[in-house]
């Protein structure tokens, strides 16, 4: 069986010890496995851009050759002018697979020009950008984010359009493109590295702690989190709060803060941006639970880290939750904005240490789906098929999955 020559495209981490949001964790952790994987021959990645300006960077990252790309004028839509280096990249290497993640006008010129030269092509849908945007835009916002959503609700509805073989992260998101998926998306969930939460699983957790890690951004709905906690900390005296995240926006983070000091937690609750990676192990490490009252997920890779950590978790009935969580005992599903019931259900988790301990076994089991070693052949596999030429059907899509093994290859011709 030929090896295969892969390049990735998407959000990579410029080092390993700082890792900014979920995308990022899910390709450097299926990066991690494929660069060592008999069946890959080589493994490059070009790391979309995420600054205006500094330059084309190369080098390494866990023994993955890299480029980082950058938007090379003004606004972050120039870098479209990279795509012609990596077109040129790809005419050097007959037969790469290009394994594109993420949505956008970067990412449909890719899927244009991997389109028109026959170039196979896998492409990784990491959530409903459309819904989320539209979602953001119900809440307000001006002329520039009416545009923004038209720019990359269009460029998500046109990949689905030209994509031949499409992975999606959970049977929610699945279900949510089938009608303007132009082929069968594949359910195949981001992994996580299980044995990188061993210490966490062995810690004491003595205090009542609750963390949450997730991007500042108001999607995450970390404010309601602290409305939550207000009334958690009323009737637990000694529970304190963490929150974690990669900082998507300055002024989210100021009405957090003000919020903390309204309902006056300042020595309660902390909020903490681009930590290190060792920082958010620590954490995991600390808490009693794993909080997230997030308005849309398509899967949420936190999620799957805190339950390999052995968290309970207390999250929201939204998106692809209900999906990670699965038919087990490791959480508690609240509605979205349902702020007391979601007090009531963290109160209920915290104190009951018998329960608490029924949770975190099942946790620990969930969690365990999610490695890697259970995805990456999966992932593998789609390569084959668009090495080959072979894509998804349409078809009507199978019952909802609860089990994330890396999808069924046989439902493909």
């Amino acid at each position: 069986m030929t090896a295969l020559d892969i390049l990735t495209i998407g959000p990579f981490p410029r080092d390993e010890s700082h890792v900014e949001g979920g995308i990022q964790a899910s390709l450097l952790g299926l990066g991690r496995h494929l660069v060592v994987h008999p069946d890959i021959a080589r493994l490059r990645v070009v790391a979309t851009p995420k600054k205006v300006g500094g330059g084309i960077e190369r080098g390494a990252v866990a023994g993955i050759e890299t480029i980082w790309l950058d938007a090379p004028w003004k606004f972050q839509v120039s870098s479209v002018a990279r795509v012609p280096m990596v077109i040129g990249m790809l005419r050097q290497s007959p037969g790469a697979v290009v394994h594109l993640h993420g949505s956008g006008l970067f990412e449909l010129a890719v899927t244009v020009a991997c389109r028109v030269l026959g170039l196979p092509l896998v492409w990784t849908l990491h959530g409903i950008v459309e819904k989320e945007l539209r979602d953001a835009l119900a809440k307000g916002g001006g002329l520039k984010a009416r545009l923004r959503f038209l720019l990359h609700a269009g460029c998500e509805r046109a990949q689905l359009k030209l994509a031949r073989l499409l992975i999606v992260d959970t049977s929610y998101v699945a279900r949510a493109v089938e009608g303007r998926a132009a082929v069968r998306p594949s359910p195949i969930p981001q992994g996580i590295d299980f044995a990188e939460f061993a210490a966490a699983r062995e810690a004491a957790r003595p205090a009542p702690t609750l963390v949450s890690v997730g991007v500042v951004h108001p999607r995450k709905g970390h404010d309601r989190t602290i409305a939550a906690f207000a009334i958690v900390a009323a009737k637990m005296p000694e529970a304190r709060l963490e929150i974690i995240g990669s900082l998507a926006s300055a002024g989210h983070l100021d009405e957090l803060n003000a919020l903390v000091a309204r309902f006056g937690l300042e020595d309660r609750v902390a909020i903490r941006t681009d930590a290190p990676r060792a920082a958010i192990l620590e954490a995991l490490a600390r808490a009693q639970a794993f909080v997230l009252h997030s308005q849309e997920e398509s899967q949420g890779i936190a999620l799957c880290e805190a339950m390999a950590a052995g968290l309970p978790v207390v999250a929201t009935r939204v998106g692809g939750i209900p999906d990670v969580i699965g038919e087990t005992d490791a959480g508690v599903l609240v509605d979205f904005d349902d702020v007391a019931g979601f007090a009531a259900a963290i109160v209920d988790v915290l104190g009951d240490d018998e329960r608490r301990t029924r949770m975190s076994r099942a946790a620990i089991a969930r969690g365990r789906d999610f490695d890697w070693s259970n995805i990456v052949r999966g992932v593998i596999e789609r390569y084959r098929l668009a090495r080959d030429g072979r894509i998804n059907r349409r078809e009507p899509l199978y019952p909802d999955v609860r089990a994330p093994r890396g999808g069924d290859p046989s439902q493909t011709e």
